[in-house]
């Protein structure tokens, strides 16, 4: 993606989004500074690229895991899918316990995967010791969409089981 194009699209008024099979973060961030709305790198997916456009297209801010690496310098923590998913139920306030019964895994196990995240968070210098704090890394990395985030719904409040 050659940036000098990039600012010419931007400078008549055009939302560009980059996609690339590159996704280095210099080169995104070259992309970016030169105006670019967004950026995709095509390993990240269909799921990810119809959410962008949409995003881009309402004038919605919008951070992918690659511009949010490009953006943390490098620094970007990558979370298994079981973290992941661990992960998201837990910050959404429910109880270690709760995850566990959820996911089908042992309470140890979702303990396990909470303390590997911050592990990571804490080798790259980004320490998320607090609820909170992994929340915001987590939304500014990508791992987690804000939209994923919602109150806490036990199994019984589901009027279907009633």
């Amino acid at each position: 993606m050659h940036k000098d194009r990039v600012h010419e699209l931007c400078a008549d008024g055009r939302r560009v989004i980059a996609f690339s099979v590159l996704s280095d973060p210099p080169m995104v961030r070259a992309v970016l500074d030169a105006g670019a709305a967004a950026f995709l790198a095509k390993s990240e997916g269909g799921e990810d690229c119809l959410r962008l456009i949409k995003d881009v297209a309402e004038g919605r801010p919008c951070v992918t895991p690659s511009m949010a690496e490009a953006m943390a310098g490098g620094k970007v923590v990558k979370l298994s899918r079981g973290e992941k998913e661990a992960l998201l139920l837990w910050l959404q306030c429910m109880s270690k316990a709760s995850v566990a019964r959820r996911t089908g895994i042992s309470e140890a196990t979702v303990r396990q995967y909470i303390a590997r995240a911050r592990m990571k968070y804490a080798a790259v210098g980004r320490r998320a010791s607090a609820k909170d704090a992994m929340l915001a890394r987590a939304v500014k990395d990508g791992l987690i969409k804000t939209e994923d985030v919602c109150e806490y719904r036990p199994y019984a409040a589901d009027p279907q089981d009633a």
